[in-house]
């Protein structure tokens, strides 16, 4: 007996091209493909011709693989390829021009076809710093930085009135100062493997009286940031004076002193902590704000007349030379002054190029707005025994003539404290505080791309010439286009053929630097006649 086999011949499916860029000729051109639909035999797209033009008329393309002979069609070149080979990354073949001229009477023109696909990087940019990736986070409390003579550092927020509080406090202030223990807590994300995190200092205010390094903001803020990826410490300090004004002026200078004892000792334990103490960034609300400016812009010489007369006496130190041994540097790159003030705009000198973001309710009668008395509304004794200081709007005007980068939120109408609804609850204000202060952040830690806006107006008859420009803060990754295409393969050149009829165009570059900070910064270009 003999068995029946059926046999089945199946036709192998020719591959068709993926989407993607294709560098290539079609005879002696050269050319460009940008494929943008692909299916299991036509690949669709447009080109535009290579020949040293920044900008082109874009042409569309199809390229049909069904049949036993692939067919290339557009508005220059239409045929169908004789000995084809092609992949998923690209084709070749010779095409013969059905509207090309004829060769004598018969014969149309052929020529040799050869397109390859590009290469894409990829690369996964994170949202870090940008965003709260990081859902749940550790707090380190009560870490000893320091050991200091003082009346106290830790005094939690009231209902009461600040004079009120300043009222009962005065007691206390009679005594002599005592070596106290100076604490601060770090925040930080609990599964962050990343070691060279930028550090985020954040000082509470009170009048240099009352509050501690739980208070509400100082919490919120802290808790959000190390979500995005920071490590953040929030500092308790010495507080307290006596009603005169050498001894209030003295409380800041003490305030001053311990931020940066904390300072140097959060770089002293820099590598255990995962931070790096050249990337620092210091903030606080009211006093705490107050400290923070001055412990970023004042330098030894200059103190105040008072703080350089009682050190000339030996009762007290250097800003430097209080609170502990540590000798590590750091370096502040920028200040969070949330309704601060200093009371010498002269100390920031335009070779201190630190950025300030600075947030102040206009209507403020505890720290000014702008130039005047803390604590309007105590009477005029205010006048008694405090100096007028510079409020945010004043530090803004200063900022701006030095040219330094800084950025004012106004707060119409609003006073001290603004994001308070009681003395430890928030209000809906908090939210845009941490929005701009993540904000600011981030752009001081992410890469910047510095383009001269001239060279994105360009010529419709322009020859092709690659862009310059320079990465601060980080190197770069990719360029890439919208409206055009590169000419090279290169994820780091810029030369771009631009489509003349594209109605969006854009050269966008991807950064990153040793923070792990990604930017994505993108440009608009206009073709100009």
């Amino acid at each position: 007996m003999f068995a029946l086999i059926s046999v089945y011949v199946v036709n192998a499916q020719t591959p068709t091209p993926q989407m993607g860029i294709y560098d290539g000729t079609i005879g002696s051109d050269h050319l460009i493909l940008v494929a943008d639909k692909a299916d299991s035999s036509l690949l669709k797209g447009s080109f535009v011709q290579n020949r040293g033009k920044a900008v082109e008329e874009s042409h569309f393309f199809i390229l049909n693989t069904s049949g036993s002979k692939p067919i290339f069609q557009s508005d220059l070149y239409l045929g169908k390829m004789k000995n084809s080979k092609i992949s998923s990354s690209g084709f070749e073949g010779k095409l013969t021009l059905m509207n090309g001229k004829r060769i004598f009477i018969f014969w149309r023109p052929k020529v040799d076809v050869s397109f390859t696909q590009r290469t894409e990087v990829q690369v996964k940019p994170t949202s870090r710093y940008q965003d709260e990736i990081f859902p749940v986070i550790e707090v380190k409390s009560d870490l000893l930085y320091g050991k200091a003579k003082g009346y106290w550092t830790h005094s939690p927020y009231s209902n009461e009135p600040y004079i009120t509080t300043l009222s009962k406090g005065l007691v206390k202030a009679f005594n002599d100062p005592e070596l106290l223990d100076l604490k601060l807590d770090v925040y930080y994300p609990k599964t962050d493997l990343f070691k060279n995190r930028p550090l985020v200092m954040l000082i509470h205010g009170g009048a240099f009286y009352i509050g501690s390094k739980e208070s509400a903001c100082e919490a919120t803020l802290a808790t959000s940031l190390a979500k995005r990826g920071y490590l953040v410490a929030s500092i308790d300090y010495r507080l307290g004076f006596k009603l005169m004004p050498s001894d209030i002026e003295l409380s800041a200078y003490r305030a001053i002193q311990d931020a940066n004892a904390a300072l140097r000792f959060l770089a002293h334990n820099a590598k255990g902590l995962g931070i790096d103490p050249t990337q620092v960034y210091i903030g606080g609300t009211s006093a705490g704000a107050v400290a923070s400016l001055n412990t970023a812009f004042m330098k030894n010489d200059e103190r105040p007349e008072r703080i350089l007369k009682a050190g000339q006496e030996g009762l007290l130190g250097k800003i430097e030379e209080s609170g502990n041994k540590y000798t590590e540097k750091f370096t502040i790159k920028a200040v969070v002054n949330m309704w601060g003030a200093v009371a010498d705009l002269n100390i920031i000198d335009k070779g201190e190029n630190i950025p300030v973001l600075s947030i102040h309710g206009t209507a403020d009668d505890i720290v000014p707005f702008e130039n005047d008395y803390p604590f309007r509304n105590s009477l005029m004794i205010n006048q008694l025994v405090m100096d007028k200081m510079y409020g945010s709007k004043s530090i803004h005007d200063r900022l701006q003539i030095l040219g330094i980068r800084n950025r004012l939120v106004s707060l119409d109408g609003l006073g001290h404290e603004p994001e308070l609804a009681t003395y430890n609850t928030l209000n809906n204000w908090m939210d845009t505080i941490s929005n701009n202060v993540s904000r600011f952040l981030y752009e001081e830690t992410a890469p910047e791309v510095m383009l001269p806006k001239n060279q994105l107006a360009i010529p419709e008859n322009a020859d092709l010439k690659s862009f310059y420009f320079e990465v601060n803060n980080g190197s770069l990754v990719q360029i890439s286009a919208t409206g055009g295409v590169k000419t090279k393969a290169d994820p780091t050149d810029s030369s771009v053929i631009w489509f003349k009829n594209a109605i969006k165009k854009e050269l966008i570059f991807l950064t990153r630097n040793k923070f792990e900070a990604w930017n994505t910064e993108t440009f608009p270009v206009q073709i100009v006649k």
